[in-house]
């Protein structure tokens, strides 16, 4: 009989705290429409993503009892030409991890590091970095998905610091008149004032940046209930990402990074070294 090409999986589900729970999580519906009888699914649990493919820590499960692989990635390494032979030649293994993620609450802000530096983080402390591949990445919504990605254009950051005087603050009045004074120069005096104003806010002390991250809370929270407009200063995405995780400096990175809103079948494509983070919705993801 010939080789079974095509088979079930079953794929391991992640309940990282900040997935949306029980049936209100994307990647809850997907998993019980694989068959209803036997999945259940629990109200108060998370369900954070669904992993399809062949990564160390969540290896798909050929559900097949006739093919004598256990898992996707055993049936890979010994079928490989299935991969093709350009795939085969350069990675020698699936190189992408494709996922279901349903996002409730913000993940942390990260950047995926080159192919070149996976390796070598790999090779280093593997317990740490299993995968010894880059992780470019896309992400298609499936429902309407926010995101942070990537620097904003230096105007914007530059108006934030007028609208927004507790960020001028935090990060001085130096950096950001470098910042201010490096707008239509070349692009690596830019790049230049942008890493040390960005540098000075991530690297602030605890204190300074929770004074000046309360009082910003406190002048927003009142214009709220005053009715204002607080569109100008980020002031709905800020009120919401200092509820989930208060006092966080991550509350100030909206004013640097791009806010993305992508409705179901747009998409975003993250290159290596691109700080993101994803803020709420439901996406299919490819890195």
């Amino acid at each position: 009989m010939a080789d079974k090409r095509v088979f079930l999986l079953s794929c391991p589900v992640q309940h990282y705290a900040w997935g949306k729970v029980g049936f209100s999580s994307e990647v809850a519906q997907l998993l019980a429409s694989s068959d209803p009888m036997m999945v259940q699914i629990e109200e108060d649990k998370p369900y954070a993503e669904m992993w399809m493919g062949t990564h160390p820590r969540g290896d798909a499960v050929i559900l097949d009892t006739d093919i004598s692989e256990k898992t996707l990635g055993k049936w890979i390494a010994n079928n490989l030409p299935c991969l093709g032979q350009s795939v085969k030649k350069t990675y020698g293994d699936l190189p992408f991890l494709f996922k279901v993620l349903s996002v409730n609450t913000a993940l942390s802000i990260q950047a995926h590091p080159s192919k070149e530096l996976a390796a070598k983080l790999h090779a280093q402390a593997p317990e740490h970095y299993p995968d010894n591949n880059h992780k470019p990445e896309m992400a298609i919504a499936l429902t309407p998905f926010q995101a942070l990605c990537g620097f904003r254009p230096v105007q914007e950051i530059v108006d934030f610091f007028q609208k927004v005087p507790e960020l001028r603050l935090l990060i001085g009045s130096k950096a950001a008149e470098q910042l201010e004074q490096s707008m239509g120069q070349d692009l690596q005096t830019i790049s230049s004032a942008l890493r040390v104003c960005f540098t000075k806010m991530m690297k602030s002390e605890k204190g300074d940046f929770e004074e000046q991250l309360n009082i910003l809370v406190k002048r927003v929270s009142q214009e709220v209930a005053e009715g204002k407009d607080v569109t100008a200063c980020n002031g709905e995405l800020l009120l919401r990402l200092h509820g989930q995780y208060p006092g966080d400096i991550g509350c100030f990175v909206i004013y640097f990074l791009n806010l993305v809103m992508l409705q179901p079948g747009e998409a975003i494509f993250l290159e290596a070294n691109e700080p993101h983070a994803y803020l709420n919705g439901g996406s299919f993801h490819h890195s």
